[in-house]
């Protein structure tokens, strides 16, 4: 192994350490390969919600969106409890 793949290895194991570091930080659990992402429209399709409750919901902090550059961004993983709220009054 020369010094260049050795420094490539040790810059993806870096990469890989600060990705969980920063989904564990702002987002209460870890990602991971099978957790997909979804996007703002996913999310109010998998929870049967209307645009307006969908802000009404990330505006309470009941959703907690990723603000990236493409769009509002969700794993599956976290969306569970509004999943199950969704289940229970019969939208989904």
């Amino acid at each position: 192994m020369n010094k260049m793949d050795a420094l490539l290895d040790i810059l993806s194991k870096i990469y890989q350490i600060l990705v969980l570091v920063y989904n564990n930080k702002f987002h209460g659990n870890l990602a991971f390969d099978e957790d997909p992402q979804m996007d703002r429209q996913d999310v109010k399709d998998y929870l049967g919600i209307s645009e307006s409750t969908y802000k009404r919901k990330v505006k309470d902090g009941k959703l907690k969106p990723m603000k990236l550059p493409g769009g509002d961004k969700f794993y599956k993983s976290e969306l569970l409890a509004e999943y199950k709220q969704s289940k229970r009054r019969g939208r989904i």
